[in-house]
């Protein structure tokens, strides 16, 4: 036991040395080989809708969530939700600012149905830093099992301290950091996003 927990300690250390801002990941940006993105198991269950759409609407709240499959096909669990509030819409891709009333077609797609890996669309499209979009994606289909070796034990413990959202400007770039909220008690990861790209939970 105390073997077990020397090494996850030491593991822990090591992610966060990898992981740190200041670390050797050059201020939180990582070649995509150099970074680990969580897996979901093989026994999970399919995802519901991996490509939806919604409008979203200078001077309106909306919001569009993807959902695991609850076995009978209709919608099960939550797997992500993407809220744009009523002031967040801030300019389209070209660079044309929104007006009250003004609106965008925003789709959210599944990259990888065994990786938690999202690729929002218009790529470009910009919101209010002072009201961002706010982004939360679950992790609880996991079950705990953050490195995806069949059990669940201190390695996913110190996994968890240490796992962010990342963003990818285009496929095959680098990945940035950007220091996301993780709430460990919902498997659950929030973040205030400014604009459209790729994101995953990573390592």
């Amino acid at each position: 036991m105390r073997r077990a927990r020397v090494l996850s300690i030491a593991l822990a250390a090591a992610l966060a040395a990898c992981s740190d801002s200041g670390g050797p990941d050059n201020g939180g940006v990582k070649p995509p080989g150099e970074l680990t993105i969580i897996r979901l198991p093989a026994g999970s269950p399919p995802i519901w809708n991996p490509v939806d759409s919604f409008y979203a609407k200078k001077g309106e709240d909306r919001e569009l969530r993807i959902y695991f499959d609850n076995g009978v096909g209709g919608p099960g669990e939550e797997y992500l939700r993407l809220r744009v509030d009523s002031p967040s819409l801030l300019s389209y891709p070209d660079g044309t600012l929104f007006q009250v009333g003004d609106s965008v077609l925003i789709t959210v797609r599944v990259v990888d149905p065994e990786q938690i890996y999202f690729e929002f669309e218009p790529s470009g499209l910009r919101f209010n830093p002072s009201v961002p979009a706010e982004l939360k994606i679950e992790y609880a289909e996991t079950g705990g099992d953050l490195d995806d070796d069949g059990d669940v034990d201190g390695d996913d413990d110190a996994i968890e301290q240490v796992i962010d959202l990342w963003r990818q400007e285009q496929a095959g770039q680098d990945f940035v950091k950007l220091g996301a909220v993780t709430i460990e008690e919902l498997d659950e990861i929030e973040a205030d996003i400014l604009g459209f790209t790729r994101y995953a939970i990573a390592y």
